[in-house]
Order: structure tokens, then sequence, then C-alpha cells
């Protein structure tokens, strides 16, 4: 255990030196990200989802499911996934230099896992024993939406993950949300599911 928290520690902070040299290019980027972002369908889906994951943790069995763990998951993987995502693929491309997917990884895992580790362990005194469930299960919900938050109106009519325009991540011109409704069901469904499956719940 000792070995893997050395790991996942030293991983971020490679990570972390990453964004650093390349700010400049990524504070650029992320300008239009945000705005990519914050469109109106997607934060009205993340509204409702970031107060069901802050506060449904105390009707479960699970006490690692508090309001700090709910809560900061749930925006670091708003915040984080779509661009993860987006990565993984224009790497895969050729559209940006390989050592982006250190970056991506540490965001995933650590939006996904290693915040969960480091807070339980600073709550309870020791390694949480629920590290390993949590790290298999948590990317599905992390990458189901991540696909969710990338959808956009292609073509007046069709559905496409936005990471595929060449000026991806700036906002879509067609911002509306009734072409995606259908496509943005299956998401929706993998990630409710997820979070509601592997719990026993005390209404």
């Amino acid at each position: 255990m000792k070995f893997y928290v050395i790991f996942w520690v030293s991983f971020c902070i490679v990570a972390l030196g990453i964004l650093v040299k390349d700010r400049k290019q990524l504070c650029l980027e992320w300008g239009d990200y945000i705005r990519f972002l914050f469109i109106q369908w997607k934060l009205a889906i993340f509204v409702p989802a970031f107060l069901f994951v802050t506060f449904a943790g105390r009707f479960t069995d699970d006490e690692t499911w508090d309001i700090v763990t709910g809560s900061v998951m749930s925006i670091l993987t708003f915040l984080t996934a779509p661009w993860v995502l987006g990565v993984f693929y224009q790497v895969l491309k050729g559209k940006k230099p390989p050592r982006y997917i250190i970056v991506a990884i540490a965001l995933c895992l650590f939006s996904c896992s290693w915040f969960y580790d480091g807070y339980l362990y600073w709550r309870d005194g020791h390694y949480t024993s629920k590290w390993q469930g949590n790290l298999l299960l948590s990317p599905i919900v992390y990458f189901a939406a991540a696909q969710l938050w990338n959808l956009e109106v292609w073509n007046d009519r069709f559905v496409r993950p936005a990471f595929l325009r060449s000026d991806w991540p700036k906002p879509p011109i067609d911002q509306r949300f009734g072409p995606i409704l259908y496509a943005s069901i299956p998401f929706i469904l993998i990630a409710t599911g997820m979070l509601i499956a592997f719990v026993k719940w005390h209404l």
C-alpha cells in the first residue's frame, strides 16, 4: 500500500509538472473549454446530479460516501472528464503530444479515486479498504459523464462527440439539447445505475 501511495502521488507530481510547463498553451485552451462546458443544458444535468451525489450517501451503508467525497468528486468529474476524454482522442490522432496522456490519466484517477483515497486517509487515519472497489467502479461513471457532456448537435440534427471537431474544445455553434436528448439517456442511466447499484439503501 505504501508503494501504491508513493506511486500515485509521484504520478500526480509529474502530471502537474507537464501542466506547469505547458501552462501558456493550456490556459488558452481552457478558456475555450470552460465556455464549452458551461452550456445551459450541461449545467441543468449537472446540478441535480451534484445534489444527489453530495447528499445521497447518508441514506446508504457506505461510510466513505459523505458530503465531501460526494461533492468534490462530482465537481472534479464535471470539470475534468470531458477534457480528459477529448485529450485521449487527440493524442491518439496525433493532435496533442503523448505526454498529455499522463495528464489525462492523472486527472481521471485523481477525480475517480485518488482524492477519495487521500481524503478518507486524512479523515479516518488509515487507508480505506474500499479503495479497490471504488477504483474499479468510479471510472465507469466518469467516462459515461465524459461522453455525455461531450455530446453536441452536428449538421443540424445529428449527434456526435464534440472532440471530433478540429476546433474542440471551442463551444459548439448549435447548443440545443433537444436533438441530444435520446443520445444522452444511455450515459445518464449508466452513471445513475453505477451509483445506486453497489450500495445498500436505507430510506
